[in-house]
């Protein structure tokens, strides 16, 4: 049996992915409900992909040394997100919005 084929592949990535998060809508009520993904590279970059357009809409580049082993969307709808790199640093960011995030720490 073959495996279905995609709905949609999502292409702009800087290099390989290792790490996916759907972000909550709660907390940018410009979302309209519309689901985004954030996505980790081997690279230590960051994007941000609507999945109503199915384009990138937030890059932030090398913002790991090394590649980023996760990215997990805390607790309590208030828009922090941390991601973390190989290298073994944790970022903690706040999503001010989904074009805009803020690194914290």
């Amino acid at each position: 049996m073959e495996p279905p084929d995609p709905d949609y592949i999502l292409r702009g990535f800087d290099g390989p992915v290792t790490s996916l998060a759907f972000l909550p809508n709660s907390w940018d009520h410009r979302c309209d409900g519309v689901s985004h993904l954030a996505a980790g590279t081997q690279t230590g970059s960051l994007f941000v992909w609507s999945l109503k357009t199915r384009r990138v809409i937030h890059r932030m580049m090398s913002v790991h040394s090394n590649s980023v082993l996760s990215i997990t969307v805390l607790a309590g709808g208030d828009g922090e997100v941390l991601s973390q790199g190989r290298e073994g640093v944790v970022i903690r960011w706040k999503l001010l919005a989904v074009d805009n995030w803020l690194k914290m720490s």
